[in-house]
């Protein structure tokens, strides 16, 4: 191989170590992080919820949402009637805790429904798409769950990703007080990521 050929293939190999390091750190800052969870209490047992759950008629639930970064938080509920956007609101920086419907209250499943669920989104932008379905505040779950797939899709990252590495939580949820059993939760909230924006979901069976 000649001295030209030798410096034309070194080039072209640093040229793409270059673009492959630029590509990573872009990765990386699009990288939106948040420490969520759902709070089921039924009686005196008070336990994190899953993805997919089974609740009962007059359990007690509470939604916690603590970004990464400064972000809009969406928070919407969905039943087998319509979709509901509960809370819209910017988050800046390490703030507090967003605890749903507030740090004293809980949601109280009335069982009218058999089906009910909560998507949260994170996101460092504001979502217009987000808004424009909820002008009204509600929406119909056909045309709200179109938007939200779409936002999954988005939001996908590699399943192959890097060990979560944990971030601090500054400060305490808003107003709680001292509260212990809130506290340990909160601090024990799991870390989820996606890319450019955050899309998490629960989805509650009721029980009778």
């Amino acid at each position: 191989m000649g001295k030209g050929s030798r410096l034309l293939l070194f080039l072209t190999l640093c040229v793409f170590l270059i673009a492959s390091g630029a590509f990573t750190v872009g990765a990386q800052e699009n990288k939106v992080r948040a420490k969520i969870g759902i709070q089921i209490k039924s009686g005196d047992q008070t336990k994190s919820a899953r993805a997919q759950d089974d609740i009962s008629v007059n359990d007690l639930i509470r939604v916690y949402v603590h970004p990464e970064e400064s972000s809009y938080l969406y928070v919407i509920h969905t039943d087998q009637k319509e979709s509901t956007l509960l809370k819209i609101t910017q988050q800046t920086g390490q703030s507090s805790t967003l605890a749903m419907p507030s740090p004293q209250e809980f949601y109280q499943i009335d069982g009218v429904s058999s089906k009910e669920a909560f998507s949260i989104i994170v996101s460092p932008r504001a979502l217009t798409e987000v808004t424009d379905v909820f002008k009204n505040g509600t929406a119909p779950i056909d045309k709200w769950t179109a938007v939200e797939e779409s936002l999954v899709t988005r939001s996908k990252i590699n399943l192959r990703q890097e060990v979560e590495k944990p971030f601090a939580i500054a400060g305490n949820v808003r107003g709680i007080g001292a509260n212990a059993n809130a506290d340990s939760f909160e601090n024990n909230l799991q870390i989820y990521s996606g890319k450019s924006m955050l899309v998490k979901r629960y989805e509650f069976r009721v029980k009778k």
